[in-house]
């Protein structure tokens, strides 16, 4: 399984958190997507190696590599960074194999 954590820290999150978040649920339910997670900040306790800065994760689990390329490649997945790129200030990936 590929999971596809996507972070992202958005220049208005006030304005444009809600929109944002619309649209993870909807590239979320991609057919090539196993199964989706979509959220804020946990209100965690404070520690050093925590990094809460972000305003919002999304988390896609793919069965293979694969799915996970049709996902990327997906007009669905295009519009919604067409629409929203210009939302966020700074977006990080993290890929990982699960084994």
């Amino acid at each position: 399984m590929i999971v596809h954590q996507v972070f992202f820290w958005l220049k208005n999150p006030k304005q444009n958190l809600q929109a944002v978040l619309e649209g993870c649920k909807k590239i979320g339910t991609l057919s090539s997507a196993l199964s989706y997670q979509v959220g804020t900040p946990a209100a965690t306790p404070k520690r050093p190696v925590i990094d809460d800065s972000y305003h919002l994760a999304l988390t896609v689990n793919f069965r293979n590599l694969e799915d996970h390329d049709l996902y990327q490649e997906d007009p669905l997945h295009h519009e919604f960074i067409a629409e929203h790129s210009e939302k966020w200030e700074k977006v990080r990936i993290y890929d990982f194999e699960v084994e």
